[in-house]
């Protein structure tokens, strides 16, 4: 076998042959990468930590924006900070439809609180 995936018949020309029940390529063997799995909000909050490190930010989303980097344009750093601002509301949003605080569910829940 010649780098490729011949023993499932998808014939791919692969460099990785993962170990199952038999030798065969990721996509025979159904693989996915953990990214490819990931919902939009997560992948949303994993760009904006990534940004966070690059601007030489605290970890974590919910801290709060720090200063220019030394050494980093001001329209780098505005155009950064920029989709920072953006991919954070991305995944705010996101986690707050998974917990069901928009469109008046929070409301109903304090309706129920105070009788």
């Amino acid at each position: 076998m010649r780098g490729g995936c011949a023993l499932l018949g998808c014939g791919r020309r692969v460099a990785l042959l993962c170990c199952g029940a038999v030798f065969a390529c990721r996509h025979c063997h159904r693989l996915v990468y953990r990214s490819q799995r990931e919902a939009d909000d997560d992948r949303a909050s994993r760009r904006a930590d990534k940004l966070r490190d690059r601007l030489g930010w605290e970890p974590g989303i919910q801290n709060g924006n720090g200063l220019k980097p030394k050494g980093m344009h001001w329209c780098t750093f505005e155009r950064l900070q920029i989709k920072h601002d953006a991919n954070v509301n991305a995944a705010l949003a996101g986690m707050a439809a998974k917990l069901g605080l928009l469109q008046g569910q929070l409301s109903d829940f304090e309706l129920q609180v105070d009788s």
